[in-house]
């Protein structure tokens, strides 16, 4: 009797249009009993490597040429190196404190204690 109400009740919510509710519900209760494993917060040193120099690169190259919005383009080339970097001192487990934007002082001991831990880009 409960699977034919169960049933009825499923038909006619997808008569109606309305069969994303039911199946949402499902999906919220089989993720409180099986909650996703935790996903690691680093990324794999070839990555942060890779994505050191492009980001430095690019960098460099915004820097030296006159494009419209320069500013911009470099604070968005620096933030992205920020986070690259701080990325890669989590990986590394190397200490920091700071959260990105990255004053130069700042970007500058970081990228010291990445490069005294061996990381080379």
């Amino acid at each position: 009797m409960v699977v034919g109400l169960s049933a009825m009740l499923l038909c006619t919510a997808g008569v109606l249009g309305h069969l994303n509710r039911p199946l949402a519900a499902v999906g919220e209760l089989w993720h409180r009993l099986r909650p996703r494993p935790p996903r690691a917060e680093t990324v794999s040193v070839e990555q942060l490597v890779a994505d050191l120099r492009r980001l430095a690169t690019l960098l460099e190259q915004t820097y030296v040429t006159e494009q419209p919005a320069k500013m911009e383009r470099l604070r968005a080339a620096s933030l992205a190196y920020d986070y690259v970097l701080l990325a890669a001192c989590r990986t590394l487990e190397i200490p920091s404190s700071q959260t990105a934007p990255l004053q130069a002082f700042e970007r500058l001991e970081t990228e010291a204690a990445l490069a005294r831990s061996g990381l080379d880009w």
